[in-house]
């Protein structure tokens, strides 16, 4: 009898509660946010103009304006025959131009006969030849090299390559006496005035 009984209390309830299997598996979790897109996601800054899915700062249409170049202000149109990238920039609201090849900075030998001797030496011991400008982050990698270097009075700590032409904070240094060294660095950023970030140049003595 009481065999029975338990036996019907079981049936009611096999009725009464819902059956795990084809509707649990019919039950799809959320899924999983995606992280957001930044800048640190891309090689450069054309690519993040390429996608842009990131955030542009400051309206302008030119996406992770401080990646390095190669860059673009040109959004991606992809299959369009009118597609047509830009010329880089290197930072928000300024204009620049990279040129094909190499650029050649002219100085004079006999106004720089210092400079000269120093950029000379450098390259006999293994530095490049070929600079490629790179703004970013060159007063901290100043400060890096010449952090253990003396000052002398009267002369300057010149670099090559200067540190606007280098990722490493590491160069060669030599005393330039200062009137010399910074009538040098005025006249290369003159002649570097308007060139994107990754142009390449080269030291020219006549």
């Amino acid at each position: 009898m009481h065999r029975l009984f338990f036996a019907a209390v079981a049936g009611a309830l096999a009725i009464a509660l819902p059956i795990a299997g084809p509707a649990a598996a019919d039950h799809h979790p959320a899924p999983l946010a995606h992280a957001a897109v930044t800048c640190a996601d891309f090689p450069n800054q054309a690519a993040a103009q390429r996608a842009h899915n990131t955030r542009d700062a400051d309206g302008d249409g030119i996406y992770c304006e401080s990646l390095p170049c190669p860059c673009s202000s040109a959004k991606s149109t992809a299959g369009s025959p009118h597609h047509k990238a830009t010329r880089p920039r290197p930072h928000a609201n300024a204009a620049c131009v990279t040129p094909a090849g190499v650029k050649s900075l002219i100085f004079s030998a006999a106004k720089y006969p210092n400079i000269r001797r120093h950029f000379l030496a450098a390259v006999h011991k293994g530095w490049p030849r070929v600079l490629v400008l790179n703004r970013v982050g060159a007063s901290q990698r100043r400060a890096r090299l010449l952090e253990d270097v003396p000052t002398r009075s009267g002369y300057d700590r010149d670099e090559y390559p200067p540190a606007e032409a280098r990722s490493s904070w590491r160069a060669d240094v030599a005393y330039v006496p200062s009137s010399e060294n910074r009538s040098h660095g005025a006249t290369m950023g003159d002649a570097l005035r308007g060139f994107c970030d990754g142009t390449k140049f080269r030291y020219v003595f006549r």
